[in-house]
C-alpha cells in the first residue's frame, strides 16, 4: 500500500525524532578493569593524599581510569560511563555491596575505553554523583 503525503511525512518526522534523540547521547561503557589499587605507572595527583578521588588517561588516551577510595572488602566501584559532550563524561556508581565492611581505606581503580566523541585536546570533566574530577588534556 503506498503511503499517502501526510503519511509519508508523519514517518520522515518519526524517524528524525529517533535520529535526534539517539545521536544526542552513547550508549554506557562497561568496565574493560576492575582491581584493587592504583594504576600501575600512573604517579597519583597531589590532590589525592588524603584519599580524594581522581581519575587519569591510560593507552595513550584510548582508556581511562577512575580511582576511588574507601573499604578494601567492599570497595566503591564505577558501573559505567557515559560521554554527555565531547568535554563531560558522566560516571554511574555500582550499588553498595551488602555485608559488613572493614574500616580500611584503600584505592580500588576501574578503567574504561574511552568514549567516541571524547575531545583529545583540552581538559575533560569526569561528573560522579558527589565530586567531579578533571582529566588534563590528552595526547593522540
Amino acid at each position: 500500500m503506498p503511503l499517502t503525503r501526510p503519511r509519508a511525512l508523519s514517518a520522515v518526522a518519526a524517524l528524525a525524532a529517533v535520529a535526534v534523540l539517539t545521536g544526542c547521547g552513547t550508549q554506557p561503557s562497561r568496565p574493560l578493569e576492575d582491581y584493587s589499587g592504583e594504576p600501575k605507572g600512573i604517579e597519583a595527583p597531589a590532590s589525592s593524599a588524603g584519599g580524594a578521588s581522581w581519575a587519569a588517561w591510560l593507552e595513550d588516551g584510548s582508556q581511562l581510569a577512575i580511582v576511588l577510595y574507601g573499604s578494601s572488602t567492599c570497595p566503591p566501584k564505577v558501573q559505567n560511563v557515559t560521554a554527555t559532550d565531547e568535554r563531560t563524561i558522566r560516571a554511574t556508581l555500582a550499588p553498595a555491596p551488602g555485608g559488613i565492611c572493614t574500616h580500611d581505606f584503600v584505592a580500588h581503580t576501574t578503567v574504561f575505553g574511552t568514549p567516541d566523541h571524547v575531545a583529545k585536546t583540552g581538559q575533560v570533566k569526569v561528573v560522579l554523583p558527589d565530586t567531579t574530577l578533571t582529566l588534563p588534556s590528552r595526547q593522540g
